[in-house]
C-alpha cells in the first residue's frame, strides 16, 4: 500500500500543495499533521509508522516533513527499514530502495537540521540585538504605568475590583493579578 504523510509547522500553513502531490504520487491513504519539525512528539506520524506493514511505501512531499532532528529521523528510518517499508520523497527525488537513495536521504536530513539550527541562531541573535537596543519581543503591553497607577488609586479609594474593571474596561482577573489585596489593605487602614 502507498501511504502519504503531510506535515506543516503551524496553523497558519496548509498542506494543500503536499496533498495534491501525494495524491498524484498514487497514495491510497494520506495522514496530515500540524507540528514543528523539531518536535519529536508527533502522534500522527508515530501511529502511522506503527501501522505500516512490510511492503508498504511511505511517501512524503519533502524529506524535512519527517522532521528536522537528525537522530529522530534516523531512528524512524531504522524502524521503517526493519519493517521493510520503503520511503519515497517526491521533491527530493529520493527513493530508499537504493543505496544512493539512502545516502541522499541522510545528507538531506542533515541539511534540514542544519537549516533549523541556523534559523534558531539567527532568531536568538536578532533578539539579543533588539534587547541591547532596549526592545523586547512580544506584544506591547495594553496598559501603561499611568493606567496601572489610576487603577490602583481607584482601588485604594474604596472602589471594588468589579467597579474598576467596568469603569476602565479591564478584566477583573487582570486587576486581581496585579492588585490581589489592595481592597483589603485599604479597608484595614
Amino acid at each position: 500500500m502507498i501511504i502519504g504523510y503531510a506535515r506543516v509547522s503551524t496553523n497558519h500553513q496548509d498542506t494543500e500543495l503536499q496533498m495534491m502531490a501525494l495524491k498524484a504520487a498514487g497514495c491510497e491513504q494520506i495522514h496530515e499533521e500540524r507540528a514543528s519539525g523539531r518536535n519529536t512528539n508527533r502522534p500522527v506520524l508515530r501511529k502511522l509508522v506503527n501501522a505500516l506493514q512490510p511492503g508498504d511505501e511511505l511517501v512524503i512531499w519533502k524529506l524535512d516533513r519527517m522532521g528536522r532532528n537528525v537522530l529522530y529521523v534516523l531512528l524512524m528510518l531504522q524502524t521503517l527499514v526493519e519493517k521493510k517499508v520503503n520511503i519515497r520523497s517526491i521533491t527530493d527525488a529520493v527513493d530508499m530502495s537504493s543505496a544512493s537513495g539512502r545516502y541522499n536521504f541522510r545528507n538531506i536530513i542533515n541539511i534540514a537540521q542544519y537549516e533549523s539550527d541556523l534559523n534558531s541562531e539567527r532568531t536568538l541573535a536578532g533578539l539579543a540585538i533588539a534587547r541591547s537596543k532596549g526592545r523586547f519581543g512580544g506584544r506591547r503591553p495594553k496598559f501603561t504605568d499611568e493606567h496601572w497607577s489610576e487603577f490602583e488609586k481607584e482601588l485604594r479609594s474604596g472602589c471594588t475590583h468589579r467597579e474598576v474593571a467596568k469603569k476602565f474596561g479591564v478584566g477583573m482577573s487582570t486587576l486581581y493579578k496585579k492588585f490581589p489585596s489592595t481592597a483589603s489593605q485599604s479597608a484595614q487602614a
